[in-house]
């Protein structure tokens, strides 16, 4: 039982440190493209008619980001249809409760990378979504991960409906009542961004990931969950493989 013991701790220590050096390494980098930031002043006064759920998918989209609406029942299966079809040669997981479906499905993953290494994919839980911009929140505490930017190409997110809020004041807010208005760890705020071109392909990199938002909807507007307009093959897919789940 010591020997366990000492075993987790020393795990835990190892790991503490190379968050400690990803953090000390994402502040000595130096960025070379223009950082994508949601506009904090849209719409301020102005109080949108539409579900939140559908102006966040619209904004979202609209971005550049690719939406995937789920249950709670789908989503583990399209979790893993995703991981497995992409053959991603190195997935990064930072959430412990969806580490045990990929191992159950074995789906090789890491739970930490090396400061300056990338990898294909990385997979994180959000609990905090913007309706007006259609911006994801990733916090250190949840994501162990200073910043989202530059781990790789693919970034998957899991979230659910219940996670969307108005707008960032709403947001911060909530942040305050549920830590009884003690300061919360710094949230980082990201919109998707559209993909660079290369030979008429899209190309996404670590320094402009593609956002892959996977939702767990409750009681949506069916809006929502419309495929996005292309007619691309890797979308007539996705919208085929919806229909066979459900």
């Amino acid at each position: 039982m010591a020997s366990n013991s000492n075993s987790m701790g020393n795990q835990l220590l190892t790991d503490k440190e190379n968050i400690r050096r990803n953090i000390r390494n994402g502040l000595a980098y130096k960025k070379t493209y223009p950082t994508m930031s949601p506009d904090l002043s849209s719409g301020l006064g102005v109080t949108s008619q539409e579900h939140p759920l559908v102006e966040f998918v619209r904004h979202f989209r609209g971005a550049g980001g690719k939406y995937i609406p789920c249950t709670k029942d789908n989503l583990i299966p399209r979790l893993i249809k995703i991981a497995q079809g992409q053959q991603y040669g190195t997935l990064l997981n930072t959430s412990p409760n969806l580490g045990q479906f990929l191992l159950k499905h074995h789906v090789r993953h890491v739970t930490a990378v090396n400061p300056m290494e990338t990898v294909d994919a990385a997979l994180f839980f959000s609990d905090m979504l913007i309706a007006r911009t259609g911006a994801i929140g990733f916090t250190p505490s949840v994501s162990l991960y200073p910043s989202v930017r530059n781990l790789a190409r693919d970034i998957i997110v899991v979230s659910r409906e219940r996670c969307i809020f108005r707008d960032m004041e709403d947001a911060l807010t909530y942040q305050l009542s549920r830590n009884n208005n003690a300061p919360n760890p710094i949230t980082e705020f990201i919109c998707p961004s559209q993909p660079e071109k290369a030979d008429g392909a899209d190309v996404f990199t670590p320094q402009n990931p593609r956002f892959i938002l996977m939702m767990v909807e409750e009681n949506h507007p069916q809006e929502s969950a419309q495929p996005e307009s292309n007619n691309s093959n890797e979308t007539q897919h996705e919208s085929q493989t919806e229909e066979s789940d459900r």
